[in-house]
């Protein structure tokens, strides 16, 4: 008989790395919220801010917050972004 390969866990069954379809579907779903909350803004042009109307637990953004003004920006996918492990 031939030498049996290790049977390794596959990294969806471990959690540690998600599969490619769910990468694809969270980014999805980022990008709608992401498309809604511009969608659903009060641009001031008076004073050059995108004003949110509504919250988003997804994206962290509270209802009243300047999503972007002359001197701010603010980076929607943050929240992507992986974050240092301490």
């Amino acid at each position: 008989m031939g030498v049996m390969p290790a049977i390794l866990p596959r990294p969806e069954q471990t959690g540690r790395h998600p599969t490619i379809r769910g990468q694809v579907r969270i980014k999805q779903l980022i990008s709608e919220e992401i498309r809604q909350v511009i969608e659903n803004c009060h641009k001031d042009r008076q004073l050059g801010e995108l004003v949110s109307l509504g919250e988003s637990v997804l994206l962290d953004i509270d209802q009243g917050e300047v999503i972007r003004s002359p001197g701010y920006d603010r980076d929607l996918l943050a929240v992507c972004q992986r974050r240092p492990i301490s």
